[in-house]
């Protein structure tokens, strides 16, 4: 019976996570550890080879090392591009809605010659350049220091009486059933505030999160404007989403 695309992608993390704690391993011993065929290994480490996740040689497999204490990571350079897209849809003078996620909230590196007025439920926003002409607004409301976010109705009451010309958003999750998802539930309705007084909603998440269920829903499918994603998204999932009548943006990494 054929594998689904969650079972899948969860394999591959948890290959890398094991590669992670354990360094070079070779193909027979993943097989062995994940209970599945080499050949399946073998798919699964060509896949995270051409995703710049591991190498390959002769059987063995393992991460990429840093280089010169630098960090080389894939998937904050597919974060990274995706940021740098959907700053691209920013005009000068836009009202500008972003959300706790680290790709929203990195969009804002390519904004600093972009005069907005931003409004954020995001205190990490204070740390980032801005043009001097841009004006931040922070919601209010109770702070959780692990995500630097502020939460509560005093959160949701800011945005209920605000307006985007434009939001950007990172999820947790996209799927054709239960839409766009979260998986902190102390920032859901934050997000559905958001999402409910934007004029034009952008959302952004990498391959991990095209075709995934998170616990909250926050928004519908139809909510969503423009989706920008990798070229390593579930091309299925993309077609569907298409043809509902959403503007699929997939960047090149």
């Amino acid at each position: 019976m054929k594998r689904s695309n969650e079972e899948i992608r969860q394999r591959r993390e948890e290959i890398l996570h094991y590669l992670l704690e354990n360094g070079k391993t070779e193909i027979k011993k993943l097989s062995q550890y994940f209970q599945v065929s080499e050949m399946t290994i073998r798919r699964d480490c060509a896949k995270l080879a051409e995703m710049g996740q591991i190498t390959q040689s002769f059987g063995i497999v393992e991460c990429y090392q840093e280089v010169e204490g630098q960090k080389n990571d894939p998937l904050e350079q597919i974060k990274l591009a995706l940021a740098k897209e959907s700053a691209r849809h920013v005009k000068n003078g836009d009202t500008l809605f972003i959300n706790t996620s680290s790709t929203a909230t990195a969009s804002l590196q390519f904004l600093k010659d972009t005069s907005i007025i931003l409004m954020t439920n995001n205190l990490a926003v204070a740390k980032i350049e801005h043009h001097p002409d841009s004006s931040i607004i922070l919601s209010g409301g109770e702070i959780r220091y692990s995500k630097q976010a502020l939460t509560g109705d005093i959160a949701v009451d800011s945005f209920a009486h605000a307006r985007s010309d434009i939001s950007i958003i990172g999820c947790d999750g996209v799927d054709l059933t239960t839409g766009i998802t979260t998986s902190v539930f102390h920032e859901a309705k934050i997000n559905s505030k958001i999402i409910e007084n934007s004029s034009t909603l952008i959302v952004v998440c990498d391959y991990r999160k095209i075709g995934h269920q998170a616990n909250f829903t926050i928004g519908k499918i139809e909510d969503i404007d423009i989706l920008i994603t990798d070229s390593y998204a579930d091309e299925k999932v993309l077609t569907a989403l298409e043809k509902m009548g959403i503007q699929i943006i997939q960047v090149q990494v």
